[in-house]
């Protein structure tokens, strides 16, 4: 598809920001475990323009035709601004434009400009860039109180060791400030760790932390040939003694995947990831927003459901149904766990697990989104119950079939308990030999 081009001048000043998502499992004694919701990262541009009337006329033009969100178009972040020189597809992260009229039809305005960067991750060794000597230094506890205050009070704390933290300020050139980008990004945000020296020179102790940066958003103030300013906060982790296979082992992170099985084409759905696609059983699932419900059943236990929500802004699932009628209804659906590893973005073969399946129902469709049940009868057992009477005789329905278990050459079996040891096959019996056959209760 062939997307306009945004080639308009921008001011030397301007900013850029790096946003991962990760997630934080709080562990017990201070310890985490977190995992990268996002694959890539979104980067943020907020270019700023003074432009004359013919000029902001342009733009404008550009943003009524791009029709603001809704369109796409190609940025090319210039390396003579402090980019890079790589070409984005983007997205304006408003439908707003808002000027400043001046004399004679000058206006100031900023534009947020919004992307996912999927380059090449470029490994930067260690955090040694040189810093601000005035940083902010915290020392902490985590202490759990009672939550009503009383004569008793009680209080303990958490941690062992206090964590330390450290909010820094980075003033480089253009080319010093992308290898600390590129720090931030191979670190995925807040998700790994790494060593750090507080050095004396700068007020430190000389002692080297295991940190994590706190933000996973990395801002930057850019100005003048590519200078800029960036201020990150180090947190201290506690570092994990377990061996290396553990640590390695946090590297590989759980994807859901839903299947909707429909004849003519089906849909295949990569749950809130900024990857564009993941291959898996020879189908390309696409990266989209999803989200679940916790699993129901009603009042009976006959039917379990999952509650599943499906974005409908690009009007898909709505498409389907106007061309093809209401298929998406009684539709087979799975939900399958699979495992991702972050450092080559390939699935683990041998590590995946089905979640849900069922069939699609109770279909809801409005503009923004595709709200529909996953439902399974008697929780996926065709009876809720074996077919088993409580009775002298066998309960195997054929004779000689697997349960019975009988291979000799003899064709009929009354199903009693007599019976079943001449033929040999009494460790078998399928009855209660010892019951009454009739049983009076007299009150």
């Amino acid at each position: 598809m062939e997307y306009p081009v945004f080639d308009f001048n921008y001011q030397e000043s301007y900013q850029s920001s790096i946003e991962f998502n990760t997630q934080i499992n709080e562990k017990m004694k201070g310890r985490e475990q977190r995992y990268p919701v996002w694959t890539y990262p979104k980067r943020t541009f907020k270019l700023n323009f003074d432009k004359s009337f013919k000029q902001r006329q342009k733009l404008e033009d550009f943003f009524v035709e791009v029709m603001g969100q809704a369109g796409k178009f190609y940025f090319t972040w210039e390396a003579a601004k402090g980019g890079n020189d790589k070409t984005y597809l983007c997205t304006f992260n408003s439908d707003s434009f808002q000027q400043s009229i001046k004399d004679f039809g000058y206006s100031d305005f900023q534009l947020e400009l919004v992307c996912i960067d999927d380059s090449k991750v470029q490994q930067v060794e260690e955090l040694d860039f040189c810093h601000n000597t005035e940083c902010d230094f915290i020392t902490e506890f985590y202490t759990i109180v009672d939550k009503i205050f009383t004569a008793r009070n009680e209080r303990k704390s958490y941690w062992d060791t206090p964590k330390r933290s450290w909010t820094l300020t980075f003033q480089k050139n253009a080319s010093t400030r992308k290898k600390l980008e590129d720090f931030f990004i191979a670190k995925r945000g807040r998700f790994r760790s790494f060593e750090w020296t507080w050095k004396k020179q700068y007020g430190g102790d000389d002692k080297t932390y295991t940190v994590r940066f706190d933000s996973d958003t990395l801002n930057t103030d850019i100005d003048s040939y590519g200078y800029g300013q960036i201020k990150v906060k180090l947190k201290e982790v506690f570092p994990n003694s377990a061996p290396v296979y553990y640590e390695e082992r946090d590297e590989i992170i759980p994807r859901k995947l839903l299947k909707i099985e429909l004849e003519g084409g089906s849909i295949y759905i990569l749950d809130n990831e900024t990857l564009d696609t993941l291959r898996y059983n020879g189908e390309d699932y696409i990266g989209a927003p999803l989200s679940f419900d916790t699993i129901k059943k009603d009042d009976s236990s006959s039917v379990s459901k999952l509650q599943v929500e499906l974005s409908n802004v690009g009007l898909a699932i709505s498409g389907i149904i106007g061309q093809r009628g209401d298929v998406i209804t009684n539709a087979p659906a799975v939900l399958t766990l699979v495992f991702l590893d972050v450092n080559t973005n390939t699935l683990l073969s041998d590590k995946k697990q089905v979640l849900y399946a069922g069939r699609c129902n109770n279909l809801k469709l409005d503009y923004e989104t595709a709200k529909m049940d996953i439902e399974t009868s008697l929780g996926g057992y065709e009876i809720q119950a074996p077919a088993m009477k409580y009775r002298t005789t066998c309960q195997v329905r054929r004779f000689k079939d697997c349960r019975c278990g009988y291979a000799g050459e003899e064709t009929k079996c009354d199903r009693t308990f007599e019976r079943c040891k001449e033929l040999n096959n009494h460790g078998n019996f399928r009855g209660f030999p010892q019951m009454f056959n009739e049983l009076v209760i007299k009150i």
